[in-house]
């Protein structure tokens, strides 16, 4: 339902399409820039997806790429909701059954100036708290009353304010919801301490995929088990930036672990000196997890 493509060998901008805006409606989360119509991801299937004519963020020639799939549903803890904004303070309705842990929204259509990427995760300061997933550096955690009205989402709502990052009046807007599945995901933080002997990370599975985001201004590292077979892992990837991944740990250093992972480096992007907050998804549970 939801498919995310990023060059790893070259600079090209990250590609988001999803089952609810459609197949040839694309997000980049390294711009502010508007929905585009482009033919790129053409079907989602139920082995994978399929790629049509567009080539850039998707398939230049020669260019190796990653893509990051998602399933909707109450099982995965997942949903994808698309409205139009007011200007209001208000709510709007989920289903995922559950309090989501971890949002992102953009606007997809804008009568004046772009918007960027506004990200909740229930480890900010609180609910007052966002931070941009867009931009070299993305910027600090941001107090402001009018993102999410300082309300945290429930298992049925959540909340936006009169924030033109969520709410502009006419604008259309997409919002991605995670909540905490046990066993499969986890939305929680940490405290780095800018050394190769970083701090463990529980998660209670080994992941697949893990996204660090800095509270402070820096931007947002993603590492992956099919990037990098084996620990330590130096393949970071910038989610708010064109740029191609880092081979040598110039975003992070971290080892995939059978309950969690360790940072192995001191990179900002991942093990300043400073708190964390992290999205992890699991390769397998922990009862069948093995260590690498």
């Amino acid at each position: 339902d939801l498919v995310w493509t990023k060059s790893r060998s070259n600079a090209e901008s990250h590609k988001l399409t999803d089952s609810v805006r459609g197949t040839s409606k694309a997000l980049s989360t390294d711009t502010t820039g508007d929905e585009v119509s482009e033919s790129g991801v053409t079907s989602f299937d139920t082995d994978g997806f399929t790629i049509g004519s567009a080539t850039t963020g998707y398939n230049t020639n020669t260019y190796t790429y990653v893509g990051w799939n998602w399933k909707k549903g109450v099982t995965p803890g997942f949903d994808i909701v698309t409205y139009t904004g007011n200007g209001s303070n208000r709510t709007i309705s989920h289903s995922i059954g559950s309090v989501p842990h971890f949002m992102i929204v953009k606007a997809r259509t804008t009568a004046g100036t772009d918007q960027g990427w506004a990200v909740y995760h229930r480890n900010l300061t609180s609910a007052a708290y966002y931070k941009r997933l867009d931009g070299d550096p993305a910027g600090s955690q941001t107090s402001d009353a009018t993102v999410w009205n300082s309300t945290a989402p429930t298992s049925s709502v959540f909340s936006v304010g009169t924030s033109a990052l969520t709410n502009t009046n006419n604008d259309t807007y997409v919002a991605y919801l995670w909540s905490e599945i046990a066993g499969f995901s986890r939305f929680g933080s940490y405290v780095g301490n800018a050394s190769t002997d970083g701090p463990f990370v529980w998660c209670g599975f080994r992941p697949k995929y893990i996204l660090c985001m800095y509270t402070g201004s820096a931007g947002y590292a993603i590492f992956d088990s099919i990037r990098a077979t084996y620990n330590q892992m130096d393949n970071g990837m910038a989610a708010g930036q064109s740029r191609e991944e880092a081979s040598a740990g110039g975003r992070g250093s971290v080892d995939f672990l059978s309950n969690g992972f360790k940072l192995r480096n001191s990179d900002g992007a991942v093990n300043a000196g400073s708190t964390y907050v992290f999205a992890a998804f699991a390769e397998a549970p922990f009862k069948y997890s093995r260590g690498r």
